[in-house]
């Protein structure tokens, strides 16, 4: 049954945190005039048939053939709003994946969407497009970065259009820049080969990668620093340490700082909010934290220490511990961007829309 191999191939690729951390990532199969999409805020590592939202494709797929506004709040909205009204009695209760209307647009019957630090290493790079270009020719599909939603499945659905049009073919990988990839096929194992293909010739060009070992760092300094934190944020809060010699090298100097300051894909600024903070010297953490929240609106969960290293912090163990997890994301993202001309943040409007958007706030909070 279509469903079974859904939840099975979820579940391998879930596990694997090569592939995706936290709740990222989601998947789909089409069976009929039904669409399984994994609902937002569940885990493809343990998500079982219940995970899954049952869709109409016919009243997903006439979201494309309206009109909306051009307000963004107003847009997200409605076409939210008509996207929940495409699921099938029975499945009241549950929330589709924020991508469901991309994954609807694929013919084929299963669909892959991933985020894997190896591949964002092309699609968050200056030079990610023109080395796509190179490494997978025509057979694959590059889509710039785009507001997620409604815009970036609109987007995608004229992109598919075109490239049919021209190929003769529906397209099957999407390299979506600031993002991730898309991968559809008939069969799980079709699946299995485009996504090893596509990284196998990713990773034979990589020469510079982080370096997760510990490295040399100040013991003394970064006891008290752990201690600062701990008193800025409060005694419920949990900090998890990473003095990794990659953490160590971006914390060397504002300039080192800078190449990871701004964020370089949605989960990042969903796990571990949209800026880290930099702090060079004792007693200046309280200052900068309270600076951050007055700005933002928000605490920061990522604050890097000169001669320290990284600490992300939360009110949970779970929280801290995906937030460490999710940036150090970032950082092999940094490091590997580096062997296709250097990394390419997101933009700041990018990232205002995406802090700011309800989907991204649902999932977050799920």
């Amino acid at each position: 049954m279509v469903l079974d191999q859904l939840v099975r191939f979820s579940n391998f690729y879930g596990s694997n945190e090569e592939l995706v951390l936290a709740g990222g990532g989601n998947t789909s199969a089409k069976d009929g005039d039904v669409m399984y999409i994994k609902g937002s805020g569940t885990r493809l590592a343990d998500i079982t048939a219940e995970g899954f939202v049952r869709m109409s494709r016919e009243k997903t797929a006439e979201i494309f053939t309206k009109v909306y506004p051009a307000e963004d709040k107003e847009r997200e909205a409605l076409s939210l709003a008509d996207l929940m009204a495409a699921k099938l009695p029975g499945q009241e209760s549950k929330r589709p994946s924020v991508e469901t209307t991309l994954h609807s647009l694929f013919p084929h019957t299963f669909v892959l969407h991933l985020h894997p630090s190896l591949i964002n290493g092309i699609t968050c790079a200056k030079n990610g497009r023109a080395v796509a270009e190179e490494l997978f020719g025509d057979s694959v599909l590059w889509i710039e970065p785009t507001k997620p939603g409604y815009t970036l499945a609109k987007h995608c659905y004229e992109m598919l259009c075109e490239y049919k049009e021209k190929q003769g073919r529906d397209a099957d990988i999407l390299l979506l820049a600031n993002h991730g990839i898309f991968i559809a096929d008939n069969t799980t194992e079709g699946l299995d080969e485009k996504l090893f293909s596509v990284m196998s010739k990713i990773r034979a060009r990589i020469e510079v990668e982080a370096d997760f070992e510990i490295g040399e760092f100040n013991g003394d300094m970064a006891q008290e620093m752990f201690n600062e934190i701990s008193d800025a944020y409060g005694e419920d809060s949990v900090i998890t340490y990473e003095p990794s010699t990659v953490a160590l090298s971006f914390c060397e100097s504002e300039d080192a700082f800078k190449k990871i300051y701004l964020p370089f894909n949605p989960d990042q600024i969903v796990y571990c909010k949209p800026y880290p903070v930099f702090v060079e010297e004792k007693g200046q953490v309280a200052e900068k934290v309270a600076e951050y929240k007055n700005a933002n609106g928000f605490l920061p969960k990522i604050i890097f220490v000169k001669g320290c290293g990284m600490y992300a912090v939360d009110y949970s163990e779970k929280g801290s511990e995906t937030a460490a997890a999710l940036f150090n994301d970032a950082m092999k993202i940094a490091c590997y961007a580096e062997n296709f001309g250097g990394a390419m943040p997101q933009s700041e409007e990018l990232t205002d829309f995406i802090v700011n958007w309800e989907a991204e706030s649902y999932r977050s909070k799920q």
